[in-house]
């Protein structure tokens, strides 16, 4: 039963933190976040320890948590992560539409985008604009029908569920985002495997300045 209520916290935990609930640079109360998710203290400690393991949460001792900011060092790693894992699926998605073999994937970011385009208003409810990110790149990662690939979409590397790189200091708009979306799915929708992979770089590039500005 404590493994289980651990592991509800820190799903619960991990959700408000995608979803954008809790803020880059403020501190939360321990007994405060419990208290809202109905839970004792114990279980949520426990999933905050393991948040911070995975340099989601920074632990200030005496006062709570906050939402960790990357260093230097851990943005380059999360560049280079998601520019290589993301950057391989889409150059061996386009290959694919280059060969007849892609449609229904190309569909269904086309279906996303389509989407995210109804919510380019920054005035509109951010946690559904990123939900729709994500999707895009989970997209793109479950494309190669490799589960090793798809497991990368809970992975604490890469850009995925940091919804603070896209509130860095307003750099990066929603259709900045967008755009760079639109360049990999164009991309891949001609089949071009190198300007796809160009095309992810671009936008993990944008990410990086961004939050390096922020």
């Amino acid at each position: 039963m404590a493994n289980l209520l651990r592991d509800e916290a820190y799903e619960r935990l991990s959700g408000l933190i995608k979803s954008g609930a809790l803020e880059p640079g403020v501190t939360y109360s321990l007994n405060a976040l419990a208290a809202d998710m109905g839970m004792s203290r114990t279980p949520v400690r426990d999933a905050v320890q393991r948040l911070a393991d995975e340099s989601r949460v920074d632990v200030l001792p005496s006062r709570g948590i906050r939402l960790h900011e990357m260093s230097e060092a851990e943005l380059t790693q999360h560049y280079h992560f998601s520019s290589a894992v993301e950057g391989y699926c889409a150059c061996q998605l386009a290959k694919r539409q280059a060969a007849g073999e892609g449609d229904e994937c190309v569909a269904r970011l086309a279906s996303i985008q389509a989407a995210m385009a109804e919510l380019l208003d920054e005035a509109s409810d951010f946690s559904a604009y990123f939900s729709l990110d994500q999707r895009f790149h989970a997209e793109l990662l479950d494309s190669l029908g490799d589960a090793q690939f798809s497991g990368f979409k809970s992975s604490h590397l890469g850009f995925y569920g940091h919804p603070e790189l896209q509130r860095a200091d307003g750099e990066v708009t929603r259709r900045a985002v967008f755009d760079c979306h639109q360049a990999i799915l164009d991309a891949i929708s001609a089949g071009d495997h190198l300007g796809a992979f160009d095309a992810l770089q671009r936008h993990a590039e944008l990410m990086t300045r961004a939050y390096r500005r922020g």
